[in-house]
């Protein structure tokens, strides 16, 4: 309970102060570009399109040129309506341009930052779809992953084939860790095929 001396009004007052100095202090050195001007905390979410988002993407290319920002609830959305413009971008400066989302409960609180699929876009990066492309990605692979595929998926079938209730356990068994551990799924030997 709030004391006597703090009242809602003066916390609410104290929260909007904050929110105006943060806006003032954290002001981006590189301007985004022309876009519908938005409203305090929720931004342009009364502005973005629930139907057909095309059409009000189009109008404000019309009007505020071949790429257009918003923000919704403090993410910042560019919108690209120019197909030169989009060509430019990811064609010759794609590098600066792609980079994946950060996931902070995949990534960092779960610790799958350094998997493949939630790392950004650098130098590591590169260096793991390399190797994977090497052990993985070419014809070479394919003669020598088949005759292992055909085997797998075999046995898969007829294990799920005999006890359809169990798919999940098959497939999580058979399948995910066949490939990383490098050996055949752990499964008791009612199931050898």
């Amino acid at each position: 309970m709030l004391t006597p001396n703090v009242t809602w009004l003066d916390l609410c007052l104290a929260g909007i102060g904050a929110y105006l100095v943060k806006q003032v202090l954290n002001k981006n050195p590189a301007p985004f570009p022309p876009g519908p001007r938005g409203w305090p905390l929720v931004g342009n979410m009364r502005d973005m399109p629930q139907i057909k988002p095309w059409l009000t993407f189009a109008e404000w290319g019309k009007k505020y040129g071949a790429i257009s920002h918003i923000e919704v609830l403090g993410q910042h959305i560019i919108v690209v309506n120019s197909v030169k413009s989009a060509m430019d971008m990811l064609d010759k400066k794609g590098t600066v341009y792609s980079d994946r989302p950060v996931l902070p409960m995949a990534g960092e609180l779960v610790g799958w930052k350094h998997s493949l699929a939630l790392l950004p876009y650098s130098a590591r990066c590169r260096q793991y779809r390399k190797n994977i492309h090497q052990i993985m990605g070419n014809r070479a692979a394919l003669h020598v992953y088949h005759p292992i595929e055909e085997i797998e998926t075999r046995r898969f079938l007829k294990r799920v084939f005999s006890t359809p209730e169990q798919l999940f356990f098959f497939f999580f068994f058979g399948v995910l860790v066949y490939c990383p551990l490098g050996r055949g799924p752990i499964v008791d030997n009612t199931y050898n095929m």
